[in-house]
């Protein structure tokens, strides 16, 4: 059953307006890229296609030589869930300019809506903070991620309970080699 969470891509949109011009953006795989894709596309965005849970270790090893450009992850319950390891390692070595937003809709929306653990009994707020993470927070609404967005320094990790729209993003049309390709590029001249 759905209720009146946030809408991902909604979601999406609002940190993407408020944060865009010195950040780079990581999504994971599926619906959350290609929403990222659909509404924002641009150099700066690095869309993980085809692996599940790496996006927010991509985002941690990007954050530790990007030293002066804050670091955004969207990832997904089921996919931060895949690679819990990846917690432990935000909590040990992640720099202040990494922030882990988990869209957490408590499915595998790309594969079908698929239940996934958080619409049972998995906690992932309590899983950030038994890993270690010192800076976690929960959105349920709109003004709750707004506090977050507004505060002097974005938590590390942000859970934020969410619920997919009814439409359904378009493919991204870029192959992975092109993708990582002008990310790189863009890295590199700093544009």
């Amino acid at each position: 059953m759905k209720s009146s969470f946030l809408i991902t891509r909604d979601v999406i949109e609002t940190i993407v307006n408020r944060l865009s011009g010195t950040c780079v953006f990581i999504s994971n795989l599926g619906y959350r890229s290609r929403e990222l894709y659909s509404m924002a596309d641009g150099p700066d965005k690095f869309y993980m296609l085809g692996s599940m849970g790496l996006a927010s270790s991509i985002g941690l090893g990007l954050s530790a030589v990007l030293e002066n450009r804050e670091v955004i992850v969207f990832d997904g319950d089921a996919s931060i869930i895949m690679n819990l390891g990846s917690l432990g390692s935000i909590a040990n070595f992640a720099r202040k300019n990494l922030h882990v937003f988990v869209l957490d809709n408590r499915s595998n929306a790309s594969t079908g809506g698929q239940n996934s653990p958080t619409a049972m009994r998995t906690n992932l707020f309590k899983i950030a903070k038994a890993a270690g993470v010192d800076k976690v927070a929960r959105v349920t609404d709109k003004r709750a991620l707004m506090l977050v967005l507004n505060s002097k320094e974005l938590p590390t990790v942000v859970i934020v309970r969410c619920t997919d729209s009814n439409i359904i993003p378009p493919v991204i049309p870029l192959s992975p080699i092109r993708i990582k390709k002008r990310f790189m590029e863009y890295l590199h001249h700093g544009e």
